[in-house]
């Protein structure tokens, strides 16, 4: 073998592990109907204590929502009315209740203001009627 073919096995090796490894979810608490998708268009209840994949399929109904715990313990709740999978919806529920942070620039200090305001239906009449000649 030479070196690209060895590297290119180390490397698919690496990423099947990572992609195994993504992360496993326990099921903690479940309330009303949660389902998860087993097979293509085949959905099974959810149990509390099931191991299931970053990858699984979760769908919650209305006034349902379940628990999951990750593998290093932390716990999120998946609200009603949510489908996705597991890895996007924790990235949902992660999200809810932080402020996203508005980064400004310095670019818009140097920039000279040469507008009035917003335009409105008066301004521009006003503006227009700045522009022509009257005869008195």
């Amino acid at each position: 073998m030479n070196k690209k073919s060895i590297v290119l096995v180390v490397l698919a090796f690496f990423m099947s592990v990572s992609m195994f490894a993504a992360g496993s979810y326990k099921v903690v608490s479940v309330t009303g109907k949660v389902t998860f998708e087993a097979a293509p268009e085949t959905w099974k209840n959810v149990a509390v204590g099931q191991e299931l994949s970053a990858s699984t399929v979760l769908n919650t109904s209305l006034n349902s929502s379940v628990v999951i715990a990750k593998e290093d313990g932390s716990e999120i709740t998946i609200k009603a009315m949510q489908k996705g999978t597991i890895d996007s919806l924790v990235g949902i529920a992660s999200s809810k209740g932080k402020k996203g942070v508005i980064k400004t620039s310095s670019v818009a200090d140097d920039v000279e203001v040469t507008s009035k305001g917003t335009a409105t239906a008066s301004s521009r009449a006003s503006d227009a009627k700045e522009d022509l000649d009257w005869d008195d």
